[in-house]
């Protein structure tokens, strides 16, 4: 039988996106599908993807509109749909689906599904380039088989703000590899490690310094904690570093507050910790407390995007509203002040995300998606 060719587009990623992509790639079958993935080279999940021995098509694609790029991009694209006879086009993150969309359009590539891991409207951008963006995202949805949402709360979003009709849209949550986080290490040597206190609680998240993930707001609610003996641990870099930085000085939080920079070994940060808190404004669904969950930590995370989705509010972890520090001192104070609630949260919320969260739920139903649109096409494949 001859093999279903796929061809995932992305922008540089990393992070969650990156995450996702890969192990969706990973956990596909071979047997049924080829895969090949156009992404800009000289990037993390380029070389991530080498080492895997995916096919690569170097794109110039970036974050932000290039006229120029995004011509050479989609240029490229349409060659490539047309040479290899690509079967089905899977864009990831909405720059990706907009000039990817435009090739598999021009390439007349028989599947076109596009994953919205988030939304655009709580992007720093002018409400005009949103409104732009979501006039854009209508039109190309006619054009579009499916729309995979990570999230119920994302699919919603979609539905009133661009208007796309729920016949075009299909959630599948994110997944995750559940046994690489259930194991048990040596907290005091990981802690060493970190540069963070042996004895006492550790708060931490694992973030993308940038304004969508709320890491001000954290640092504020960790002002009103300390009275408490906690450690704030921030994993992650990104654009806003230096300025968070000065904000931990000004808060007289010096003592209190260690930037880890990027870590690889995600599992190991997360059995240092007491307690996960993500204090984003805006996400799809974090990988990272699906992370968190697995490895037993409860967690304390705003209620945006899918979060409300995966937390079992008051049993897995606790649930605020965004961009508000004091609700978030008072939900972490709790558990500080009741450490023996924290435990048992733990394990509810890994109980849950394996239940519902693992990876193989997350590439199944992907699978049954595609077997599906290709059987709409009449393109058979053994199902």
């Amino acid at each position: 039988m001859n093999k279903i060719k796929i061809l995932h587009v992305v922008r540089p990623a990393a992070g969650g996106m990156k995450n996702h992509l890969i192990n969706l790639i990973r956990y596909t079958d071979k047997n049924k599908f080829s895969i090949s993935v156009a992404c800009p080279p000289s990037t993390v999940l380029w070389e991530e993807l080498y080492h895997m021995g995916v096919n690569l098509i170097p794109i110039p694609l970036e974050g932000e509109i290039s006229p120029s790029k995004d011509y050479a991009t989609i240029h490229t694209l349409v060659k490539y749909l047309h040479q290899s006879r690509t079967t089905i086009l899977h864009t990831h993150s909405s720059k990706a689906a907009l000039v990817g969309r435009i090739a598999g359009i021009i390439a007349r590539t028989p599947v076109i599904i596009f994953t919205a891991h988030n939304s655009i409207f709580y992007e720093e951008w002018p409400w005009w380039k949103k409104k732009i963006y979501a006039m854009i995202e209508k039109i190309l949805a006619r054009f579009t088989d499916r729309i995979i949402t990570v999230s119920d709360a994302l699919k919603k979003e979609l539905m009133e703000k661009e208007e796309i009709s729920s016949g075009r849209l299909t959630t599948i949550y994110n997944g995750i590899e559940i046994e690489k986080f259930d194991i048990d290490y040596n907290n005091e040597e990981i802690r060493k490690n970190l540069n963070i206190p042996v004895s006492g609680m550790v708060i931490g998240t694992i973030a993308r310094l940038a304004p969508q993930k709320g890491i001000s707001y954290l640092l504020k609610a960790a002002s009103h904690l300390k009275e408490y003996n906690v450690t704030l641990l921030i994993v992650g870099d990104g654009p806003l570093r230096q300025e968070l930085e000065k904000e931990v000085l000004s808060l007289g939080l010096g003592d209190r507050v260690v930037f880890a920079g990027m870590r690889e070994n995600i599992a190991q940060v997360l059995a240092a910790l007491d307690i996960f808190v993500l204090p984003s404004v805006t996400e799809g669904l974090p990988l990272t407390i699906l992370e968190a969950m697995a490895a037993a930590k409860p967690i304390v995370a705003t209620r945006v995007g899918g979060v409300p989705e995966a937390i079992l509010d008051g049993r897995s972890g606790i649930v605020v509203p965004p961009k508000d520090p004091e609700a978030l001192a008072v939900a972490l104070a709790g558990l500080l002040g009741e450490k023996d609630r924290l435990v048992p949260m733990g394990k509810c919320g890994q109980k849950h995300v394996n239940e519902k969260f693992s990876i193989t739920f997350m590439v199944e139903k992907t699978m049954d998606l595609y077997k599906q649109l290709l059987f709409e096409k009449k393109i058979f494949v053994d199902r």
